[in-house]
């Protein structure tokens, strides 16, 4: 039985802060999110009509979704890999839920299943490769909009240890439906308030992104989705003009030829050279262009300086 969980307000907005976790879930569990964040939702599910959201959440971990959903009387069904369900690869239990609630594991950073037998260590999405965990991610998600007419999808960003750059589960993973909001949330116990960084130019992270979408559930329907990013390798001088390319480099030379600028070009941005088969020419019309625009102005022919400022 809950107590004390009265004084909860049903407000949402596109901020939340929660700094009490509430009396919801096992707050000795690693990764456990506030119960008020599912209550807002469902407060907000009530306005659009549902009286009484049917709810699944099927890495409950800590089961702060058991919890809510016992003390608002809400229809409910739980799993976890701690009771042997494998999220990517099990069938999810029932269809037709009015909101299915994922809190993926903090990848790489929680060994959620050390405790487990050795067949279920194997199917800790926190193991997983990134990629793999990915993909994995966005199949939990088409699974959870195939049963469900609203998606909240609750993940943080995780910081590579020495690269100085972030992983992003939200930006990668496949997003499910139609974003009805994307949220920003306070970490108030994130272990980043809690620590002193011998870097001083280290960047903490203390927020976490908790995206609603609205699906197209259908039984024996279609979805739409907008499929994950992919990395690949882009020609970042196909997005940068001649003109552009040609003041950059003409800031950095006393007097400007147009052999100088080929050369330059060459080392620069040698593969604008290879999308045209009059690089020369090409090179003369554009400093032409940055005289009449007043970037540049002529010595003699063929030879220019920069204007001042």
């Amino acid at each position: 039985m809950i107590h004390g969980a009265d004084h909860y307000k049903d407000n949402l907005t596109t901020l939340i802060s929660v700094p009490e976790r509430g009396p919801f879930g096992d707050a000795s569990y690693r990764g456990n999110y506030a119960g008020e964040v599912l209550t807002k939702l469902v407060a907000y599910l009530r306005r659009t009509g549902m009286k009484n959201p049917y709810v699944y959440d099927p890495m409950e971990g800590g089961k702060t979704s058991r919890d809510v959903c016992e003390y608002l009387g809400l229809p409910y069904i739980g799993d976890d890999i701690h009771n042997g369900f494998d999220v990517v690869n099990d069938d999810f239990h029932d269809t037709g839920f009015d909101l299915t609630m994922l809190h993926y594991p903090y990848w790489n950073m929680i060994d959620y299943a050390h405790n487990l037998p050795a067949h279920l260590q194997g199917k800790d999405m926190s193991r997983m490769e990134w990629k793999e965990f990915i993909q994995a991610v966005s199949h939990v998600n088409y699974k959870a909009a195939a049963h469900s007419r609203y998606v909240a999808v609750l993940v943080g960003d995780m910081v590579m240890k020495g690269k100085g750059y972030i992983k992003s589960i939200q930006r990668e993973m496949a997003w499910v439906g139609a974003p009805v909001r994307h949220f920003t949330k306070i970490q108030h116990n994130a272990k980043s308030f809690r620590t002193t960084y011998r870097s001083n130019n280290f960047i903490p992270v203390v927020t976490e992104h908790l995206i609603l979408f609205k699906t197209d559930y259908k039984p024996g329907g279609d979805l739409w989705v907008l499929v994950p990013g992919q990395y690949r390798k882009i020609d970042s001088d196909a997005y940068i003009t001649w003109k552009t390319a040609i003041k950059n480099i003409a800031r950095g030379l006393e007097e400007i030829t147009p052999g100088s600028i080929f050369e330059e070009v060459k080392d620069k941005f040698p593969s604008k050279l290879h999308k045209t088969k009059t690089p020369e020419a090409t090179i003369r019309r554009t400093l032409q262009e940055l005289e009449a625009e007043g970037f540049l102005r002529r010595h003699v022919r063929g030879i220019y300086y920069k204007n001042a400022g």
